[in-house]
């Protein structure tokens, strides 16, 4: 986690949300942003056997149906790191129409590696990264060393490339996406100090975020108001995990470092068949995730596990709910290339002749 920064003591009479916050908080929310629509996202993992390599061409071809805006690509050492990652997101570069946004650990290299690495990623056509700081070793508390402490580094690392190669990237400017905790971060001392990193993020160059694993729809909800409250402005993209029983419920609890509820694990009491208990995992996502949209998401973010069949059911589960992702993007426009001769006009036929 970054340092907390200090702020100017508040002279106003309302309470500060955070150190980030400024000095005078309004009574109510800013205004709804401008927005034209909602952001549509998945996330895969690169394939790490042959088994699952097979099975990931008709995943990708699923998913460049729904017309996301980018496809968020995993990286971990059980991919080999960014080597699987960059080698993945070329597969899906050359065959596919998806645009994919790499992940990128503090945790996966030192500086000078990471530089090397993000060069080959911008190679093979990635323009976006979600800066995080990954998890740190088994047994150690932080990072190893000589690797970046924290994401808000990583982000400043990325601007810096950026900002190095500005002809290369057509003086256009990488999307940098970071991690937010609607639950809190495991490691955090509290609300106000996951409410500076994230502005520290901000401040660095982050253009968007998007949330670890929750419970509860209403965590998602105050996260929005302290951070706007704390002048943080970014996009804040729920990240939606699809429930398929209760041992899955355990696996976000893990991975969130949130307990499970008592009240989601109670309505898979004496459920026994598994078909039963996918379809209450279902309904009570697609519960959360429409509550979510309820309260003005910017946009949703699905973490698929690369199961096309589940995230194909929770997409159903929504559509009955009244939510449907392909309304999010839009329309395409009609295509002009390649050039058909039966739309020539006749100015072009006589300039022929």
């Amino acid at each position: 986690m970054s340092s907390t920064h200090t702020a100017p003591r508040a002279s106003a009479s309302v309470p500060r949300l955070s150190a980030s916050a400024p000095a005078t908080v309004p009574e109510s929310l800013p205004a709804a942003r401008h927005r034209l629509r909602r952001a549509l996202s998945f996330e895969v993992i690169p394939p790490r056997s042959a088994a699952q390599a097979a099975r990931m061409p008709q995943l990708l071809r699923f998913l460049d149906s729904l017309s996301p805006d980018y496809l968020a690509v995993t990286s971990s050492a059980k991919s080999d790191w960014l080597k699987g990652t960059a080698d993945f997101i070329a597969e899906v570069t050359s065959t596919t129409s998806l645009r994919p946004l790499a992940h990128l650990a503090c945790t996966a290299g030192t500086e000078p590696e990471l530089l090397a690495w993000i060069d080959h990623l911008l190679q093979v056509g990635v323009r976006g990264f979600l800066a995080i700081r990954g998890d740190v070793p088994d047994g150690e508390t932080s990072v190893p060393p000589e690797h970046l402490p924290h994401a808000d580094a990583l982000v400043s690392l990325l601007r810096r490339v950026e900002s190095d190669n500005v002809a290369c990237l057509a003086a256009g400017r990488l999307g940098i996406g970071v991690a937010a905790y609607p639950s809190g971060h495991p490691e955090s001392t509290g609300p106000e100090e996951d409410l500076d990193v994230l502005a520290a993020k901000q401040r660095n160059g982050a253009d968007f975020a998007i949330t670890q694993l929750f419970f509860d729809p209403t965590a998602y909800s105050r996260l929005r108001r302290r951070a706007e409250h704390a002048g943080i402005t970014i996009p804040i993209i729920p990240g939606i995990l699809p429930i398929t029983d209760a041992r899955r419920l355990h696996t976000m609890s893990r991975l969130s470092g949130q307990p499970v509820p008592e009240h989601l694990l109670a309505r898979f009491d004496g459920v026994s068949d598994p078909a039963s208990a996918r379809r209450i995992g279902l309904d009570i996502t697609a519960e959360h995730t429409a509550a979510i949209l309820d309260q003005e998401a910017d946009g949703l973010h699905f973490y698929t596990f690369n199961d096309q069949n589940t995230t194909e059911d929770l997409l159903t589960a929504l559509g009955d709910r009244g939510v449907s992702v392909s309304s999010f993007p839009p329309p395409p426009p009609p295509r002009r290339w390649p050039p058909s001769s039966a739309t020539e006009t006749t100015t072009e036929k006589e300039t022929r002749s």
